[in-house]
């Protein structure tokens, strides 16, 4: 399977068009149970959380992550196990509980963290646990958990972590850089990394996931030090090898927890006229709008005009029903 080898553009990133939609994102944490979270690009907040370790036959994690969203569901993994879970992309509700079928020694060497949905298949990360002892892998899987191939890099003192395919190009972070992936044209097991010139990111955060919305195309990244937890939006210039990042929220503001790492970030698109963000556009939506018309509520300002009126009112009625059938 040949992938990630899309001609690159000179530069590309965070475009005119106002971002829209939903990042979910891991909370990689020792000290507390790890959670998942929703940040809405709308509000600016996070507006949802799930606690996957509740739900019946999903053992306890260090960490959870929701590592790729195909168009039809929300992917959730943890980093210890071959948890293969599927979500509802905008509720965070399980629909289904299952396992990679791998050999569970894997686990003793590696983990899994960020991944990304592109052609029909699933890609994770699968850093070392001792990155100074062994090299990270990348594991594509099937929607069914089926693995499909296996990669390796020779990159040393390399935990590869964030992960996303940028119009079929791999990008990823790890080890304070921000890498762009090349496969071998030799060896189609091996795959090496690009190092870019990341600016913006204050030195002691840790680089995290990596999300792609096509439709504004923009690149987002989530870091996090002791103190601090932040959303980046990232713009890319392929033929200098730079990552300029630029400040989207402060997370920890936003309820993100302090002393979590986001590993993972995936990114939802909106449901037009969808304003409660359940993925439906509904009676729910057009009481949402009605309630908070004539103010600057940000949740029913659908076409971001600053203030809620007939033009918000009108795209929830012309798009009702959309999203209901999944």
């Amino acid at each position: 399977m040949r992938l990630f080898f899309g001609v690159l553009g000179l530069c590309w990133g965070f475009s005119l068009a106002y971002s829209d939609g939903y990042l979910w994102l891991s909370a990689a944490s020792t000290s507390q149970t790890p959670q998942v979270y929703r940040f809405n690009l709308r509000t600016a907040q996070i507006d949802r959380t799930v606690s996957p370790a509740q739900v019946n036959g999903v053992p306890p994690s260090p960490d959870y992550t929701p590592f790729a969203y195909d168009g039809s569901v929300l992917y959730l993994g943890a980093y210890d196990q071959g948890l293969f879970a599927r979500l509802h992309g905008y509720t965070g509700s399980f629909l289904s509980v299952g396992a990679y079928d791998w050999c569970s020694c894997f686990f003793g060497h590696h983990g899994l963290r960020d991944g990304a949905a592109t052609e029909g298949v699933l890609w994770r990360a699968a850093p070392p646990h001792n990155p100074a002892y062994s090299y990270s892998y990348l594991v594509a899987t099937d929607p069914n958990g089926e693995l499909v191939e296996m990669l390796t890099t020779f990159a040393q003192n390399f935990a590869l972590t964030g992960l996303e395919s940028v119009n079929g190009t791999l990008y990823g972070t790890g080890s304070g850089r921000f890498v762009r992936i090349v496969r071998d044209e030799q060896n189609d097991w091996l795959f090496h990394v690009v190092d870019y010139a990341l600016s913006g990111v204050p030195a002691n955060h840790q680089l995290g996931g990596l999300a792609y919305d096509p439709l504004s195309q923009t690149l987002y990244m989530a870091t996090a030090s002791e103190s601090e937890a932040a959303l980046w939006s990232v713009q890319i210039d392929d033929a200098q090898q730079i990552a300029t990042a630029s400040l989207v929220a402060l997370l920890h503001e936003k309820g993100y927890p302090l002393g979590s790492i986001p590993t993972a970030l995936t990114w939802v698109p909106a449901i037009p006229g969808d304003a409660n963000g359940d993925g439906c556009t509904d009676d729910a939506d057009l009481l949402n709008v009605l309630f908070n018309f004539g103010g600057d509520h940000l949740e029913s300002d659908l076409n971001r005009d600053g203030v809620v009126d007939d033009a918000d009112l009108l795209e929830v009625l012309f798009q009702f029903g959309q999203g209901c059938g999944n």
